[in-house]
């Protein structure tokens, strides 16, 4: 008899422990709202979870999707803010705020928000939302600002770089701009001439001649092949270039010039390529138009090709 009442009192006992076991908790009970469609539901449920301190990612998730799908704006936006807050060096957090405020269309707070996600975790993509936005606005000083920590930490692109340069120059930062048109001659594209010739002309004015015929002379022998397979121009890089060589340093470029010459001549070639010229160099300086002038025959120009006054 005993026994049989022990019997039944603990198949009681299982009975209630596996009962109580499979009532579902309150991250179950959300989670079966929220996939059988009962968002109302959900929401109560998720924000009395949020109310006690129950900010775990996905519930803070799914608590902001719901505002969302509501259009409760400013309870979605309270929501974010206060998640951001709770992961302040989360880079996914701001993104998500910065997304956020993206899709209500407050602009500012985007960018403010995008500002210190680069701070804290600095990307090419964060850097490019941030690019746009400036030159839309014509905040061509914040614009300069990124592009100068672009360029420190070596993060910076060719079009970047180049346009940096450019502006640099533009404000007598020579010294800038020549660091900036180094790290696009290092990058660019061998066929990108205006950074290049601008780079020359930087390095002429500080004074380092040498290094600008040297780099010319690097570039030149590229631009002159490039320049045949295109065809006929209003004016081809290298001429220009020629020019400029042999304004700055006669002398210096009709060497340099020539050792290209010869280079190239040892070089294998394409079919396509112009025939090698095995005998002595014959250094042609081309005009604006193109056409060349032997070296012995040349008038004096300027950079821009206009006759300079004796």
């Amino acid at each position: 008899m005993l026994r049989h009442i022990a019997l039944i009192i603990l198949l009681t006992a299982v009975s209630l422990a596996a009962g109580v076991a499979m009532v579902p908790g309150e991250r179950e009970q959300w989670t079966m709202l929220v996939r059988d469609g009962r968002n109302q539901e959900a929401l109560r449920a998720l924000e009395a979870r949020y109310r006690k301190g129950g900010r775990e990612v996905d519930a803070v998730l799914h608590l902001y999707k719901l505002y969302m799908s509501f259009a409760d704006i400013d309870q979605a936006t309270r929501v974010m803010q206060e998640f951001v807050a709770d992961h302040p060096d989360n880079p996914a957090a701001f993104t998500l705020l910065a997304r956020h405020y993206g899709d209500i269309q407050d602009k500012q707070a985007e960018i403010r928000t995008l500002e210190r996600l680069f701070e804290i975790s600095p990307s090419l993509q964060t850097a490019r939302d941030l690019l746009a936005y400036y030159r839309l606005e014509g905040a061509f000083d914040r614009e300069e600002g990124l592009l100068r920590t672009l360029l420190a930490n070596q993060m910076i692109t060719a079009n970047d770089a180049e346009r940096l340069g450019l502006i640099l120059a533009a404000h007598g930062d020579l010294f800038g701009a020549r660091d900036a048109l180094t790290r696009f001659d290092e990058i660019a594209n061998p066929e990108r001439s205006i950074g290049r010739l601008a780079l020359f002309d930087v390095l002429v004015q500080i004074g380092d001649k040498t290094a600008a015929l040297n780099r010319a002379a690097s570039w030149i022998g590229y631009w002159h092949k490039a320049s045949i397979h295109r065809g006929a121009e209003s004016e081809v890089p290298s001429a220009r270039l020629i020019r400029m060589m042999m304004t700055v340093d006669e002398r210096a470029a009709r060497r340099l010039i020539c050792e290209v010459q010869r280079n190239a001549a040892a070089a294998p070639r394409d079919e396509s390529d112009e025939p090698p010229n095995d005998g002595p160099c014959e250094l042609k300086v081309p005009g604006p138009d193109g056409d060349g002038n032997a070296v012995t025959n040349i008038e004096p120009r300027d950079e821009f090709g206009r006759r300079r006054r004796r």
